[in-house]
């Protein structure tokens, strides 16, 4: 399989790191150079698509399919019209990315279904989350616990020129499960957790959920809930494609926060990882075959994805938005003893970043390993490790994980 991904950062190093592992050739295209995910693919072709059309077409006919991984409409709409009549499948629903990436017609599409969900302001009351329905992952989000505060972050977003969203605050875990679809069959996948920085970022993923100390409370109630939900979106959406779904587990009931008709990044290497599930080989089966294939669900291993920056000296555990703004990315075994490494690390210098992938036997054993590659990585440059603004246990906050460029 020689795959074309349009874009190289964040979506990009996903869909080239599996492609990576999935054996296949990626073929990238940026219109700028030197992006993260250029390290991990096998060919980079530095071009605009909307622009130099002709250089893109050419590129793109030496390809068996390609993957849109960014979030440019001028691009999307162009890859919509021009890859069809290449005679080669696009990865990509348009008509349903156009949904999703609105969190006001997502949270219409998910009202409408029933699927539980954050109450809608001023039902919801105070405190009460204010982000802009277009803008990406959590980018302009605010919490406001007074009126003024969301007074003062609506005339923020409101300057910016957004749309803004106000709705319940959701303090829980996060759980995201991505689904592959096509022609009308959504097939549900497997779940993973999701903490996040105090920007609300997400900065660590883990799988599997069931047996996970900080997901004590998610039932597999819960989670086949959680299936349920992503499928009937998926086929209220006529998604041909990939998406994901992603819930806080509140109080009494967990409510879908976010859904994005993409691939979505670092959820899908953490599948990988503890399920042996490719989900970038399922969504390319699905299109050759016609079919959705349907994945194997019985953990293999616990995984403990987490991005790390060091910097003046110090090492911390940040969101994922460090990473979207790396030198291209090697991929690195055993780094620190990671089991698996992203990194612009160079021996020497003292401000790089790192995507760790760390397993074990069970999630309690990649966390106990995963902070024990802190600690070396900290011993060996000579970084002070820095505590964690929201550590392991402390609850989250409804805003998605991001993942957007």
């Amino acid at each position: 399989m020689r795959l074309a991904v349009i874009g190289g950062k964040l979506q990009g190093t996903e869909a080239c790191y599996l492609g990576l592992k999935a054996d296949f050739e990626t073929v990238l295209i940026d219109r700028r150079a030197g992006r993260p995910a250029a390290g991990l693919a096998a060919e980079t072709h530095v071009l605009d698509v909307t622009v130099e059309q002709a250089a893109a077409r050419e590129v793109l006919v030496s390809c068996d399919a390609v993957l849109p991984a960014c979030e440019d409409d001028a691009a999307l709409d162009w890859l919509a019209r021009v890859v069809p009549d290449l005679g080669m499948p696009l990865l990509f629903d348009r008509a349903a990315y156009a949904v999703t990436s609105s969190k006001s017609a997502s949270n219409d599409l998910i009202r409408e279904l029933g699927v539980p969900a954050p109450l809608p302001w001023p039902a919801c009351g105070l405190p009460a989350v204010v982000k802009p329905s277009a803008a990406s992952g959590s980018e302009g989000v605010r919490v406001a616990r007074s009126e003024r505060e969301l007074d003062e972050a609506r005339a923020a977003l409101g300057r910016a020129g957004h749309e803004v969203v106000v709705e319940e605050f959701v303090a829980g875990p996060s759980v995201s499960i991505e689904v592959v679809a096509f022609e009308g069959r959504a097939v549900p996948c497997l779940a993973t957790g999701l903490e996040f920085d105090a920007g609300f970022d997400c900065k660590r993923v883990t799988a599997p959920v069931a047996g996970d100390a900080l997901y004590q409370d998610v039932g597999e109630g819960t989670l086949a809930s959680l299936a349920d939900s992503g499928r009937r979106l998926a086929e209220a959406l006529r998604l041909c494609g990939i998406m994901d779904v992603e819930v806080m587990i509140g109080d009494t009931e967990a409510k879908v926060i976010e859904i994005d008709a993409r691939l979505p990044s670092q959820t899908p290497t953490a599948v990988l990882h503890a399920y042996d599930v490719n989900l970038l080989e399922m969504l390319t089966t699905a299109f050759a075959q016609g079919a959705v294939p349907e994945p194997e669900r019985r953990p293999a291993r616990g995984v403990v994805y987490e991005h790390v920056r060091a910097r003046e000296g110090t090492l911390q555990v940040v969101g994922e938005h460090v990473m979207g703004a790396a030198r291209p990315l090697r991929h690195v075994e055993g780094f620190f003893g990671a089991d698996e490494a992203m990194t612009d690390f160079v021996d020497g210098e003292r401000d790089w970043v790192a995507t760790l992938i760390v397993r074990g036997g069970d999630v309690a054993e990649a966390r106990r390993r995963a902070q024990e590659v802190e600690q070396r990585i900290a011993e060996a440059c000579g970084l002070r490790l820095l505590s964690e603004v929201n550590p392991h246990g402390v609850r989250a906050v409804a805003v998605g994980k991001g993942g957007r460029q």
